[in-house]
């Protein structure tokens, strides 16, 4: 038998960000570095014929030194029992990883120069290729070569997948199909895809999460194969910190303060399936979604205002959960399209909302252009740089809409109280 350990985007020297201030002084022993560390010591107790690493092994782009010890250290462990380790380089260390694999004996990097490279794993092959620059808007599969046993060839690529016109090498999902491989293992995105014998193919997702909206399980794979019966593969949810999105109904509340509860009952109940894993995570951010028709829709502002920046992280099943967000997806109390009826600002404020919520709209592209233009000059300012903001339409419609739903509530509210 022979099995590798591969990990997506590590990201050392990189902060998690979106954590609660009382964890800030732990963010070290919550991030890539400490991920890195879990997966090192996995890779040892599984004693794996390698270990794989799929591009963006570091943050930065130039920085010799942000990653240099804490991939050295964890290089040196496993050569030390005598597992090698392959990597390919991805936009964000194009310069850095190969520089790093000349400073580091055990490191081995495959595919450079943007050349596709073979090597042998036990029973295994491993065919990589590496970013040779920062943009790439070719697809590399274009010169991908023959392999000698396709049936045993692991391919290894950091890649922007189905997305043509990308500069980070555009492949799409027909061509990585048809190339001759066992499975393809992918870097870039960091969202794991399910990967699933018989022929893995897809995203191995970020080793830890970077954001607040990186939820689910976050680790390597293993990847096993036997003359019997080919490959197996396995997620290793090992990371120390996860993102979870918790739905809350609010349909059967009757206050407000009913909603601390049910967030409660809720977090329970994740805790205890997690307990149940082979891994749990040290700390557990919560995305609470309230959802339902909600009886108390004025009051839901200043609620979800003192859930995020007033609660504090509490323990269960030795895991530490908080609240990193409370988003507004309740159905309304009162008949939009009623409202939109007027000319009053509740009206035209009620008519933006239908604008936002019907694609087909005239204006519906025009309201996310004018917002984006504006939030850009926001996102763009140093003190909102860590936040790394995507602003794709998707998103900013469901910002836009939260606002006005809850501008609207307001303006409701202080309209029935003067009447």
């Amino acid at each position: 038998m022979t099995s590798l350990l591969a990990i997506g985007d590590i990201h050392l020297g990189r902060t998690p960000a979106a954590l609660h201030a009382d964890l800030a002084a732990r963010a070290g022993q919550l991030g890539p570095k400490a991920a890195w560390s879990r997966a090192v010591t996995e890779a040892i107790n599984h004693q794996v014929d390698a270990v794989l690493l799929a591009g963006d092994v570091v943050e930065r782009s130039r920085d010799l030194l942000v990653a240099y010890g804490d991939l050295k250290s964890g290089v040196e462990k496993l050569a030390t029992a005598g597992i090698p380790v392959l990597a390919v380089a991805g936009n964000h260390d194009t310069l850095v990883l190969p520089r790093l694999a000349r400073e580091i004996e055990a490191l081995q990097l495959l595919g450079a120069e943007g050349r596709w490279q073979e090597r042998s794993v036990g029973k295994l092959s491993v065919i990589g290729w590496s970013f040779p620059r920062p943009q790439v808007r070719h697809s590399p599969l274009k010169d991908f070569p023959q392999p000698g046993e396709p049936e045993r060839t692991i391919g290894l690529l950091h890649c922007d997948r189905d997305q043509a016109g990308s500069a980070y090498a555009p492949v799409s999902s027909a061509e990585l199909r048809s190339a001759p491989t066992a499975a393809w293992l992918l870097g870039h995105i960091h969202q794991p895809d399910r990967l699933e014998a018989p022929r893995p193919m897809g995203y191995l997702g970020s080793l830890s999460a970077l954001r607040a909206s990186e939820t689910g399980p976050r680790g390597p794979w293993l990847l096993t194969w036997d003359e019997a019966t080919g490959l197996a593969i396995e997620h290793l949810p090992l990371a120390p910190l996860r993102y979870e999105v918790l739905s809350i109904d609010v349909s059967d509340l009757h206050q407000p303060e009913q909603i601390a509860e049910a967030s409660l009952a809720a977090t329970r109940k994740l805790a205890s399936a997690l307990a149940d894993q082979a891994f749990q995570p040290d700390v557990v951010g919560l995305r609470l979604c309230l959802t339902g028709t909600c009886r108390f829709p004025r009051q839901l502002p200043a609620l979800i205002d003192q859930l995020v920046t007033e609660s504090r992280p509490w323990k269960e099943h030795d895991m530490l959960f908080f609240i990193q967000k409370v988003s507004v997806e309740t159905t309304l109390d009162f008949d939009l399209h009623a409202v939109a009826g007027g000319s009053d600002p509740c009206a035209l404020l009620a008519q933006r909302v239908l604008i936002l919520r019907d694609c087909s709209h005239e204006q519906h592209q025009a309201l996310l252009d004018q917002a984006r233009n504006r939030m850009a000059r926001i996102a763009g300012l140093r003190e909102f740089q860590p936040l790394d903001l995507e602003i794709d339409d998707a998103r900013l419609r469901k910002w836009l809409e939260h606002a006005g739903l809850r501008a609207l509530l307001e303006l409701l509210g202080q309209r029935r109280g003067a009447s």
